[in-house]
């Protein structure tokens, strides 16, 4: 499994700066055009 890294530590699934779900969905943040990863959001993230 790829190792995913993470700094968001208000979610369930972030432990020591990695994402520890089984799987992640990341989705656009309703920017019609996606340059950066700022236009992006993270569908896996449950708050602890």
């Amino acid at each position: 499994m790829a190792q995913i890294s993470c700094r968001v530590e208000e979610c369930r699934y972030w432990e020591n700066d990695v994402c520890t779900a089984n799987s992640i969905q990341v989705r656009s943040s309703g920017t019609r055009k996606v340059s950066t990863s700022d236009d992006t959001a993270c569908e896996t993230f449950i708050s602890k």
